[in-house]
């Protein structure tokens, strides 16, 4: 196939995954109740079919995981040169690209569902399940969240700079791993079209999530009331962001955001530790710590076939599917940064690195809510349970000194930071797959990376403008992204395959 052929054939792929999305956006506006309905069905019936394969290749990948950073293959360095970026830098890059906005969010909010309906057979509303509610927390965003990522991106990167393939992208790796096999293209094709649907939606539905958090921010600080128009501002304003760090490239944009970002986050946390309850955030830190490690295999294979609570469903085997989302974006992502570095650091600073700060993260801002809870300062599981989330973000910031204003300007600012460096990441990961032209510095060009952040806005904007569910396009991304979990198993496969006859010769 010659370039022009290939070009063509990039715009094919780019075009259909744009065009489901708008089209599935189309179909949620026209029948709303129905699409909702149906999208819902669906994950429940795949999370049924699925829920066993799915944990299992889970709990493989983050073993695989440990085994890259700490086996004998741990050494191999992936391309030549030293690495491009700061241990700092190279982890909050990771960090945000995974995290964004999300992480904030539930970092408030997580431990009150868990206390209200705990999993392995807790009771509900006991001790117990508070205590163990932050531990849950730690497991679903922790080791088993980042496994996926550090096998796809190591394998993406190996492929790139130690196999020499042409493209940052998961399709052209398959490809080669496929080796002459007759139809490897359609199944490339096939595979592109996945992934760029899945980096559409999940990143519509980050930007969708950042929404009522900086409308409730703005309100907040500046009594500015929620309305269409607003929210319509926030996105633009956070596009206008990541499309600016876009343009700007890797080292000057995205590195820039992320830093900014992640040093002002840490002076939050620190201000919410140090004017808070100190001792009973850290003594909480250690205990949610304990209990996870005691109860993880518990939790890894926690399937609930007596009671059939739902459980399962509705948390681990949603957190590991929509991992699965997320897992082509970041794999592109971690090998583009990856350059020069080792297997066991790109295992380490993925597993431990982005483990131990959402850990921190969700410590703090969880542990000081968890203490308005208990010291009855604030009603988490009333507010939460008429559906307030962002109120209830607020509503706990606001008991601290500064709460009223100086707190939610914070978040704003840091809000707007995470989810522009992660739709940044997006951004580039998209251009990465439907790209077939690289320039003389093996990057996809500028105005390819500007119209990915359009598309990203786009998706968005048009999921408000016609009133729709951001819960369904999230579902529907999930039921896209299942099948991936068999591509990774391929790739994981093949990869230690190469690594093995590599280490051969």
């Amino acid at each position: 196939m010659d370039k022009k052929q290939e070009w063509g054939v990039s715009l094919i792929t780019a075009g259909v995954g744009v065009f489901s999305v708008f089209t599935f956006v189309f179909f949620l506006a026209k029948y709303p109740a129905q699409m909702l309905s149906g999208v819902n069905d669906a994950f429940l019936g795949a999370t049924k079919i699925f829920s066993v394969p799915l944990m299992l290749f889970t709990f493989v990948t983050t073993v695989l995981a440990f085994y890259l950073a700490f086996g004998k293959y741990g050494s191999i360095r992936l391309g030549d040169g030293e690495p491009e970026y700061s241990n700092f830098s190279y982890i909050t890059m990771m960090a945000l690209a995974a995290l964004a906005s999300a992480a904030v969010y539930w970092s408030f909010t997580e431990w009150a569902a868990y206390y209200e309906a705990p999993g392995i057979h807790l009771e509900p509303f006991s001790v117990e399940a508070l205590e163990a509610s932050l531990g849950y927390s730690f497991f679903h965003w922790g080791f088993a969240t980042q496994g996926p990522y550090v096998l796809a991106g190591v394998a993406v990167a190996y492929a790139v700079y130690n196999k020499k393939v042409s493209f940052i992208k998961i399709s052209t790796v398959c490809e080669c791993m496929m080796g002459d096999f007759k139809y490897k293209k359609i199944i490339g094709k096939l595979i592109d079209i996945s992934v760029v649907f899945c980096i559409i939606g999940a990143a519509g539905c980050t930007l969708g999530l950042a929404v009522p958090l900086e409308t409730g921010a703005l309100k907040q600080v500046f009594g500015v009331e929620t309305t269409f128009a607003v929210q319509v501002g926030v996105v633009l304003a956070i596009a206008a962001i990541f499309t600016f760090t876009s343009f700007l490239g890797m080292e000057k944009g995205k590195k820039t955001i992320s830093n900014l970002a992640a040093g002002l986050c840490i002076l939050f946390l620190l201000y919410i530790l140090f004017a808070g309850p100190t001792n009973f955030i850290l003594k909480n830190f250690i205990s949610s710590l304990g209990w996870m490690g005691d109860k993880y295999l518990r939790m890894s294979f926690f399937t609930d076939p007596i009671e059939n609570s739902g459980f399962p469903e509705q948390w681990t085997l949603f957190f590991q599917a929509f991992c699965l989302t997320y897992t082509g974006l970041m794999g592109i992502f971690i090998a583009k940064v990856s350059k020069g570095r080792t297997i066991k650091e790109v295992s380490l600073c993925c597993l431990l690195g982005i483990s131990i700060s959402v850990w921190v993260l969700f410590a703090i801002d969880g542990g000081y809510s968890i203490y308005a809870q208990t010291q009855g300062i604030v009603s988490v599981t009333d507010i939460l349970s008429k559906g307030g989330g962002q109120d209830l973000v607020y509503g706990v910031i606001e008991t601290l000194p500064g709460g009223k204003k100086g707190l939610p300007f914070v978040m704003l600012v840091m809000i707007a930071g995470f989810v522009a460096s992660s739709l940044d990441s997006a951004s580039f990961s998209l251009a990465q797959t439907v790209t077939s032209k690289l320039d003389r510095s093996g990057n996809v060009s500028t105005g390819l990376r500007v119209a990915c952040c359009l598309v990203l806005t786009l998706v968005p904007l048009s999921v408000m403008f016609v009133k729709a569910d951001f819960s369904a396009l999230k579902s529907l991304a999930i039921l896209v992204s299942i099948p991936f979990m068999f591509v990774m198993i391929f790739m994981e496969i093949v990869l230690f395959k190469w690594l093995r006859e590599d280490g051969k010769k």
